[in-house]
């Protein structure tokens, strides 16, 4: 019997090979384990100082919406420009108590850059209200997401800083659906559609710019924002009497409203949330990226738009058919590119 034979009679007294050994079912177990091993890897290099900032960043922003939504529905409180106004000065002087405690130290730092980012943050909340107030809240919230591809796109054209090309495949189902959220939005007007559009790339410059600001005056985002509160606050006061009622003769304008310790407490707890959401911005952009930070926003859309389909007037009028699906898709569509 010649070697070959042998060889082959072996094989069969050993049986089937092992499908550890070789085979398809070992390549999927070796690729299983893989995974499970780069998963590893990734817990293993989280920063869980950045994952807690983003947690207080989720639920201070739909805190705030909350209680903006029962000041404004319960107690009537419609001075929306006005109570952005009181946020910033809520924010400015909870940094200064902060600070007085000892709890982080105030920096020097220009005007200049600061003040164009305040501007910026003046410009993005303005026009997101303008935006929220000429179109529906599904149509708003779903033009929102439209910041991350704009920031993806200002940062190739004017940084020459490039996504990876797989995160940019993941951009297109943000496209399609804004593209099929507007077909289907029978509200969809010229004038809300240029309010949207201008509060995405304002939102977006300010938003790039909170974070190179960050590195580039070697300021955390407490000393960053001590400068942004104040000077957002200042730009917003000569625009006060135009989007609120000032009018002192009418019985329907701010100076006539009944101000009570209830509602005032509301107001300040707004302005508490607020603090927390505009500390927390800066603090997942900075320790982060923009980027980053637009994909957490993504999983508050899909929480605000479900809860508006769910609870708004007991009706899903004000959210397009397509909205809910199409964000919870885009949502775990991105986060996984981004996770592998």
């Amino acid at each position: 019997m010649d070697k070959n034979t042998m060889a082959a009679f072996r094989k069969l007294e050993d049986g089937p090979a092992s499908p550890r050994s070789s085979g398809f079912l070992g390549d999927e177990d070796s690729a299983g384990k893989g995974a499970l091993s780069k998963m590893k890897r990734n817990l293993a290099a989280a920063d869980w100082k950045v994952f807690s900032f983003m947690m207080v960043n989720f639920f201070s922003s739909a805190g705030i919406v909350i209680t903006n939504k029962l000041l404004m529905e319960r107690f009537h409180f419609n001075f929306a420009t006005t109570l952005t106004f009181i946020h910033f000065v809520c924010t400015f002087v909870l940094l200064l108590t902060v600070s007085a405690f000892g709890l982080y130290q105030m920096k020097e730092l220009p005007l200049g850059p600061t003040s164009k980012l305040a501007a910026t943050s003046m410009g993005f909340v303005l026009l997101t209200n303008l935006s929220l107030q000429y179109n529906s809240v599904g149509f708003y919230q779903i033009m929102k997401v439209m910041t991350t591809p704009m920031i993806v796109l200002i940062e190739a054209v004017l940084y020459k800083k490039f996504l990876e090309r797989k995160l940019r495949f993941a951009l297109l189902p943000i496209c399609l659906g804004v593209i099929l959220t507007a077909s289907t939005d029978f509200r969809l007007n010229l004038t809300g559609t240029i309010f949207a559009i201008s509060s995405v790339v304002v939102t977006s410059f300010y938003q790039i710019w909170s974070g190179a600001l960050q590195k580039g005056l070697d300021a955390d985002a407490l000393q960053l924002q001590t400068y942004n509160a104040p000077l957002s606050a200042l730009f917003i006061m000569p625009l006060l009497p135009v989007f609120d009622n000032y009018m002192v003769k009418d019985p329907n304008a701010i100076w006539s409203f009944p101000f009570n310790p209830l509602n005032s407490s509301l107001i300040f707890l707004t302005g508490l949330i607020a603090f927390l959401v505009n500390v927390s911005i800066f603090l997942v952009i900075g320790k982060s990226s923009a980027l980053t930070y637009n994909i957490l926003g993504h999983g508050k859309t899909c929480v605000i738009i479900l809860s508006v389909s769910a609870h708004l007037n007991g009706s899903v009028e004000a959210v397009t058919p397509a909205e809910p699906t199409y964000s919870r898709s885009r949502t775990s569509f991105f986060s996984e590119d981004l996770w592998m």
